[in-house]
């Protein structure tokens, strides 16, 4: 409203020296420098050009001159549109109401530039408008040393319970003057007294968890827990799982943090710290908590040949597990469960002792035998449950592994049959040969008239038969002399056919038993020195056939 009030000399307009403008208040005022005084003060004005309505301003004004005029701001006002000296503001209060006629001022922290003279000015509606300046007032700041025996110092700790308390000075000085003053105590302090406090069932109530750090529940339980703690400013309140922020509050309130898992799961385990900080400290307190459940996921990892294969077998029933015969296979067996799971291992119904007592969830099994086929169970157990996980082991031996990729009982069977028919054809052969005569033409014959070799040629065409061990010489050399010769076919065929059904009334075994089943002449068995079959060199990548298309069969020997 009057950021510079101009004021006329001493009379303050016309209404300068009306009668019905007057003040009550001490013409003197005493205070001790950084105290605080009070000033009563009461007036009176005339009702002229204003109502009940009319709002009433009231202004103390430092007084001072300068040709006349006062030009200063006012030290206290109670118009909120009219600025104050910077000095005076906050230390100077009108605190009485001009509008019921009161002109009290409160000073406070009185300072040593503050002694000087002071009047009031009234302004209600458009004719009061009147500075009281015949009637001023001198304020006598004291400084401190002047008065040190007047000095009185009270030295306290403040404790949290003492917030918000009124702490009063007050001094009497003779001539019945006196002033006091009046401070409210704000006391801060860091967080105190953190507690956390627990709740396992729902609805039910919260109980201190104490000193102790660790807190155990079962999957599936319910749990609250309540963090709380005492401060000034009220601190912010936090629960951390690990190095996870889960729950947050801006500000601490009268009942805390919580934080609560409906069912707990074992993920939910690790230590829970909660943090209450505020501008003066903070304070952590840690709780470990541990989730029971009873064994699950069971997983059996298998080793064998340098090569490792992971089964998740989760209560398996004897998943088939194929081991080559001498091979060393290493079991691992893995449980999740809190606490520990007991491992064990047993194969029949009797127990398997590890190697290794200290770590028995290991199994190892060296050199595979056919003792070791069977189910072998890994089994896991503590107070809150059991699970079981079991592999059947199937030996295979290493002759049975050369099948190149068919069944190894298929292709040993084959082979057995193979051989034993071979072995019989062999025989039929031999017998057709009695004569030394009859061998030597044979065999020329044989080489004139010898087939090219094709893919449905028989064994006949490339077995070669040795009577004995003193015409191996004439092999090759019978066969270059006597290539025009042929054997007679008619009799080679009769003897077939009758050893032949000789052959198949053996016992079907797969060595040459054909010697000692047919009764010869003693010449005849003479001539037979021996009879052997070789397959040299078969492998199990050789059993397709081959890349080279002009290849149409392999080699057999006889010796």
């Amino acid at each position: 409203m009057l950021s510079l009030i101009l004021l006329t000399v001493l009379g303050g307009g016309s209404l300068a020296m009306d009668s019905r403008f007057s003040m009550q208040m001490n013409k003197t005022v005493t205070v001790q420098e950084g105290l605080c005084v009070f000033v009563p003060c009461s007036l009176s004005y005339p009702r002229e050009q204003w109502t009940v309505d009319t709002p009433a301003y009231g202004y103390w004004f430092k007084h001072s001159q300068w040709f006349g005029i006062t030009t200063e701001l006012p030290v206290a006002t109670n118009n909120q549109s009219q600025n104050v000296q910077g000095d005076a503001q906050g230390r100077f209060e009108l605190v009485g109401s001009p509008q019921n006629k009161d002109c009290s001022l409160l000073i406070r922290q009185a300072r040593w530039s503050d002694r000087a003279y002071y009047y009031f000015r009234i302004e209600r509606g458009t004719y009061v408008r009147y500075n009281f300046k015949d009637v001023m007032f001198s304020l006598n700041v004291i400084e401190t040393r002047q008065m040190a025996s007047h000095v009185s110092v009270l030295t306290l700790t403040p404790r949290p319970e003492d917030h918000g308390t009124d702490l009063t000075c007050r001094v009497h000085f003779r001539k019945g003057l006196s002033t006091e003053n009046t401070i409210q105590l704000n006391v801060a302090y860091a967080p105190k007294g953190l507690s956390i406090s627990v709740s396992k069932v729902k609805g039910s109530a919260l109980e201190p968890q104490g000193d102790q750090p660790c807190l155990e529940a079962q999957r599936g339980q319910f749990l609250r827990l309540l963090c709380a703690a005492d401060s000034r400013p009220p601190a912010t309140l936090s629960w951390a799982l690990e190095d996870r922020v889960v729950s947050w509050s801006q500000t601490s309130a009268s009942g805390g943090l919580e934080l609560v898992l409906p069912e707990v799961k074992p993920e939910d385990a690790g230590r829970y710290t909660c943090r209450a900080e505020n501008r003066l400290g903070f304070l952590n307190r840690t709780l470990d908590l541990s989730v029971q459940y009873a064994p699950e996921r069971l997983r059996v990892v298998v080793s064998q040949a340098n090569r490792t294969v992971t089964e998740h077998l989760g209560n398996g029933n004897g998943t088939p597990l194929p081991v080559l015969e001498g091979q060393d296979l290493r079991l691992l067996c893995v449980a999740h469960s809190n606490p520990p799971a007991l491992l064990s291992w047993a194969q029949g119904g009797q127990t398997l002792h590890p190697s290794q007592p200290s770590d028995p969830g290991v199994l190892e099994l060296p050199q595979i035998q056919r003792e070791h086929e069977g189910e072998v169970t890994c089994h896991a157990q503590n107070p809150l449950g059991s699970q079981r996980a079991s592999l059947t082991l199937l030996v295979v031996y290493k002759k049975e592994a050369t099948s190149g990729g068919v069944s190894n009982g298929a292709i040993v069977g084959a082979g057995i049959s193979a051989l034993s028919f071979c072995l019989c054809l062999i025989l039929v052969i031999m017998k057709t040969l009695r004569k030394k005569q009859t061998q030597a033409e044979t065999g020329t014959q044989a080489e004139t008239q010898r087939p090219r070799p094709t893919r449905r040629s028989t064994i006949l065409d490339y077995v070669n038969v040795v009577p004995g061990t003193r015409h191996l010489a004439w092999s090759w050399k019978a066969k270059r002399e006597s290539r025009s010769r042929t054997p007679p076919t008619d009799v080679n065929s009769l003897q077939l056919k009758d050893n032949q059904k000789r052959c198949h009334a053996s016992h079907g075994s797969p060595g040459p038993r054909s010697s000692h089943q047919a009764p010869e002449s003693r010449n005849e068995q003479e001539e037979l020195h021996y009879a052997a079959l070789n397959f040299p060199g078969l492998r199990p990548w050789e059993t397709q056939e081959s890349k080279d298309a002009g290849s149409e069969y392999a080699e057999i020997r006889f010796h």
